[in-house]
């Protein structure tokens, strides 16, 4: 009994001299809410401290209390709470962002210890680069939430407004003392296995399961497509990361010494690796560069994690923040993968009294899978949609969370849901989408499109139309689609009709039928400019130059054989009318003639070797290419019979492609090249675009005049560069302006053949002139050269052009400025 005592006295005082104190939490950013991973937490006075984890939680234990808790990061205001003098207590940290500015770090004799680490991580960039595997395949989670946030007082006053920040407030679990409001308007979460193959560089996601709930969501099919982890990939062992658009330079790429400083923090246990814990600054502040901290490990130079910031003072517009936060893995083969990354993009206000945006994504992978490639023909639909990917229950999600959704996010989707329902919100949601799409969805059908309602012109004089077509709701297989116009003026209705059966969605795969009776322009064709519909808009407004009614009746059939690859054909009945004095010289008689009818057989390919591609319902979307450019060559037989006057062919070929050119920024360029043969009118042949309004547009030739060339066989070369802040950031008065500096080059070389040339008469049957097309000496190209500066007031673009040939033309100047109005990042 006395040895149970002695024992029992023994551990009382051991115990009691060595008790721990446990001090749990988790840090977050204040404005966001999104967890601060890596910071720095210490018990004030000591040496005894951590870093948060990935979620921003930290657990300490000490034999020893202090009075008070520090946290600090870089970027970020430090802050520190009292201590009590009990065994366990939890103390959550918010902290407020702070301006980051460059310090100035002096080194003694010798070159700074940071640069041999990046040396030597940047030399073996290929060993960890994980395109450098054949192929992978990962299981992702992938979480996307958007806010509106700074919610200023005089936004919140707003009556319209008022009904939706009283429900705000309801929801307490959205803000607390140190947070800021914020309003959720969307939520998503999906699970997807993601699929990477090598030679030829190939991706494709399969989104497993997905669940989306947001203002304004209608069809969840078009939305879980971009809501997983395709979109959503940042390899720092890239040289340049592209985000929103942009081009960002990596903090270990090969120009790395150009772009960047560095200081050596510390040596740190990261996990199981012991790091080096380096500090990145640009090296000019506007420059598309990163600024925070990574950590490379020890033995291989290989990156462990980054938690980066491309900071306010970078040359974007409307962008507060960026962050970037990234875990990376290595795979069986050795290259690394990210098994978390956590992005936040935080968009400032347009001005004081209206609210900003805030966008959060964050993935989590597992289930990796390296050197296994599938076969090409897998990668045909870049993103694919599981037929069940919509249901699941949520024991399913439970069970796929890495981790439980936060009491925060819990109350974002109560919130989503709630404001759903609002009709204030219903009404903001559906008029912005209404005015993006142009069409207002009513249960099975699409009313619009919107720029058609009403137009004016000196034939119509007011024109009044109205469409509909049948969306994703009435079919997955049939898209009708229907528009009916009459114009006061001529007294004239004009329409457009047609049926598509979509035979195929994997390979793409459509058959259309189509009719129609519509005022066209020669050279302002409206089949040419459905890709520029403001120039489009804006032409059938005012004075129409050489219009024409144009009927056409046809058959289109295409289909995607392989990723990429579009191949399309079809037959075309045409009818031209013209509204102007227009007369050409039957090729066998030579009468005069003032109208014709055309039969054309058409086939076409297209190829673009990265294009990414989504189904957007029942239509195709293209988002552009990564890296190779995209081709296009056309062919057209015309017949002269089933109902045919005319008899040629025609050949086109067309190359796009934007070129990231590093500290230059970007450029894009485009070719396009063409043959017409045998003798047609010059309605046929390619009436070059002009452009003679105030206004600049990539579609154009912005010096030369509407319908001033025509050609039957053609080269054009035109070239744009974006030169982001490359000059203009090194002036110093300009750069605080944040404009940036453009140029272009657009030539041209053509001819006409003289059968074609003599095809027009020089007069009417009845004596008078008759104006005839203008053409260009194949010798002698046509060309201008401009530049100018974007970003004035971050929506004002300023062009300045010089014809530098054909001066002599009829109302030829040499020298043009053209405006423009931008929203650009």
């Amino acid at each position: 009994m006395t040895r149970f005592f002695l024992a029992a006295f023994f551990f009382f005082f051991s115990s009691s001299g060595w008790a721990q104190y446990t001090i749990r939490g988790k840090v977050s950013d204040a404005e966001t809410g999104d967890p601060i991973a890596f910071a720095n937490v210490i018990l004030r006075g000591t040496t005894t401290g951590i870093t948060t984890d990935f979620e921003g939680n930290y657990l300490i234990q000490a034999r020893s209390l202090s009075d008070s808790l520090v946290v600090s990061y870089l970027g970020y205001i430090s802050q520190s709470k009292a201590l009590a003098d009990q065994p366990e207590q939890v103390l959550n940290f918010q902290l407020r962002p702070s301006d980051f500015e460059l310090e100035a770090f002096v080194f003694e004799a010798g070159e700074n210890p940071a640069f041999e680490i990046i040396r030597r991580a940047s030399a073996r960039r290929k060993d960890f680069d994980k395109r450098s595997l054949n192929a992978y395949e990962t299981k992702n989670y992938t979480k996307i939430e958007i806010d509106i946030d700074n919610l200023s007082e005089e936004f919140r006053q707003r009556k319209s407004v008022q009904k939706v920040t009283s429900v705000l407030d309801s929801i307490r679990q959205l803000t607390n003392d140190e947070g800021e409001k914020i309003l959720p308007v969307f939520f998503s979460e999906t699970v997807s296995k993601f699929y990477y193959r090598n030679n030829p560089e190939l991706r494709k996601e399969v989104i497993e399961k997905t669940k989306v709930t947001g203002v304004g969501i209608t069809d969840g099919s078009t939305t879980s497509q971009i809501t997983g982890s395709v979109f959503q990939e940042y390899n720092f062992y890239k040289n340049w990361l592209s985000i929103l658009n942009k081009d960002f330079i990596s903090p270990i790429s090969d120009g790395w010494k150009t772009f960047y400083d560095y200081d050596l923090l510390d040596s740190v246990l990261v996990g199981q690796d012991s790091c080096y814990k380096l500090q990145v600054y640009p090296r000019r502040e506007q420059d598309l560069a990163f600024t925070g901290t990574i950590w490379i490990k020890k033995d291989d130079y290989s990156l462990k994690q980054v938690d980066l910031t491309i900071p306010k003072a970078a040359n974007l517009n409307f962008v507060d923040r960026i962050k970037i936060q990234q875990e990376l893995a290595p795979s069986s083969a050795g290259p690394l993968l990210p098994s978390k990354t956590r992005v936040l993009i935080k968009i400032a206000q347009v001005t004081d009294d209206t609210a900003g945006l805030l966008a959060k994504f964050y993935t989590a992978t597992d289930s990796v899978l390296v050197n296994q490639p599938k076969e090409t023909k897998f990668f045909n639909q870049a993103v694919e949609l599981q037929p069940d990917f919509g249901m699941a229950e949520e024991d399913f999600w439970v069970a796929n969370r890495p981790d439980p959704l936060s009491t925060e996010e819990l109350a974002v989707l109560q919130m989503v849901d709630t404001l759903k329902t609002i009709p204030i919100i219903r009404f903001y949601s559906e008029g912005l989408k209404f005015f993006a799409t142009g069409y207002k969805p009513i249960g099975k059908i699409d009313i619009g499109p919107w720029p058609g309602f009403f137009n004016y012109n000196n034939i119509e004089n007011v024109r009044l139309g109205m469409g509909l077509r049948t969306n994703y709701k009435f079919s997955k297989k049939w898209e009708l689609k229907g528009y009916l116009a009459y114009g006061f003026g001529d007294m004239e209705w004009k329409y457009a009709a047609s049926a598509t059966r979509i035979l195929d969605r994997s390979h793409w795969t459509t058959i259309q039928a189509y009719s129609n009776k519509e005022i066209d322009q020669v050279g302002l064709e409206i089949a040419n400019l459905q890709s520029n519909s403001i120039f489009l808009a804006a032409s059938r407004f005012g004075t129409l130059r050489s219009p024409y009614f144009s009927t056409n009746h046809g058959l289109n059939v295409q289909r995607e054989f392989f990723k990429g690859f579009l191949v399309k054909a079809g037959m075309n009945v045409g009818q031209f009318d013209p509204l102007y004095d227009f007369y050409y010289l039957e090729k066998d008689t030579r009468e005069y003639r003032s109208s014709f009818e055309t039969t054309e057989i058409r086939a076409g390919i297209r190829y673009g070797r990265d294009e990414i591609i989504l189904i957007n319902d029942n239509e195709r979307t293209s988002l552009g290419s990564i890296k190779w450019p995209i081709f296009e060559v056309n062919y057209a037989q015309g017949i002269s019979g089933l109902g045919g006057d005319l008899e040629y062919q025609k050949l086109s070929f067309y190359v796009y492609q934007r070129i990231n050119m590093g500290l230059l920024g970007v450029g894009r360029y485009e070719l396009d090249a063409g043959k017409i043969f045998g003798e047609v009118p010059y309605p046929i042949l390619k009436n070059h675009l002009g452009n003679e309004t105030l206004f600049y547009t990539t579609a154009a030739f912005n010096t030369m005049n509407f319908t001033e060339f025509t050609s039957d066989q053609y080269f054009s070369i035109r070239y744009r560069q974006s030169f982001e802040g490359f000059l203009l950031n090194s002036i110093p008065l300009i750069k605080r302006l944040k404009w940036r500096f453009v140029g272009n080059a657009n030539v041209l070389w053509g001819s006409v053949k003289d059968y074609n040339v003599d095809n027009v008469p020089a007069f009417d049957p009845d004596g008078n002139p008759l104006n005839t097309f203008g053409r260009l000496d194949f010798g002698t190209p046509y060309l201008e050269l401009g530049y100018g500066i974007e970003n004035i007031f971050k929506f004002l673009r300023v062009d300045f052009f010089h014809r530098m040939t054909y001066l002599d033309n009829p109302g030829a100047k040499p020298f043009h400025v053209k405006v423009s109005a931008q929203f650009i990042l």
